[in-house]
C-alpha cells in the first residue's frame, strides 16, 4: 500500500470514529419524558365557562432542539358558553363561541412559581397561539413553555386572553 493509500485509510478511519462519536453523543442527549404532574380534577378553568376535560404534561425539547428544553401541556377543553351566557358583552356573539390564548402557571413542590418563556417558532404574528372554539365543542390545546427547570410539581391553566373576538 502506497503513501496515498495509507492516507486514505487513515482518513476513512477518522471519519468512522467521528461518525460513531456523533451517534453516541446524540443518544446521550436527554430525551423528552412524561412529567409526573397531575392537573386539578376536571373543572372550569378559573371563573370561565371553559371546562377542562383532561390534561397531560411532559418535558421535552422545542422542535427536538436539545438547546430548547421545555414543559408541554396538552389540555382538552370544552366551551360551555352559550348565547344566554356569552364570554363577554362587548360584541353581539349569539353563538357562544370564544377566542382565547391559554397559558399555564408552573410551580415547584415548595409552591414557588417557575419562570418560562412561551415557545415562539419565529416569524409569526402577535397572538399566533390564539385559538377559537365554538359553543359545546371540544378542542385540544398545546402549550409549550421554554424552561430548563425539571422540577414542575403542579400547574394552573390560565387565560392570557378570553373574548368573543381576537385579542387586540
Amino acid at each position: 500500500m502506497g503513501i496515498n493509500g495509507k492516507r486514505l485509510l487513515g482518513a476513512l478511519i477518522a471519519i468512522v470514529i467521528f461518525a460513531v462519536a456523533c451517534v453516541i453523543i446524540f443518544f446521550q442527549l436527554p430525551q423528552g419524558s412524561i412529567a409526573k404532574v397531575e392537573p386539578s380534577a376536571p373543572s372550569y378553568i378559573g371563573s370561565t365557562r371553559i371546562f377542562l376535560l383532561s390534561a397531560k404534561a411532559s418535558y421535552g425539547y422545542a422542535d427536538g432542539n436539545p438547546f430548547d428544553p421545555c414543559f408541554v401541556v396538552h389540555a382538552t377543553i370544552r366551551d360551555d358558553f352559550t348565547s344566554q351566557n356569552p364570554v363577554d358583552t362587548f360584541y353581539n356573539n349569539s353563538q357562544g363561541s370564544a377566542w382565547f390564548i391559554m397559558s399555564a402557571e408552573l410551580y415547584d413542590k415548595n409552591d414557588h412559581q417557575i419562570t418560562y418563556q412561551f415557545y415562539d417558532p419565529g416569524n409569526l404574528p402577535p397572538n399566533w397561539n390564539e385559538q377559537g372554539i365554538a359553543a359545546n365543542e371540544t378542542e385540544t390545546v398545546t402549550i409549550t413553555m421554554l424552561t430548563s427547570d425539571r422540577n414542575v410539581d403542579h400547574y394552573t391553566l390560565v387565560f392570557a386572553w378570553l373574548g368573543t373576538v381576537f385579542a387586540p
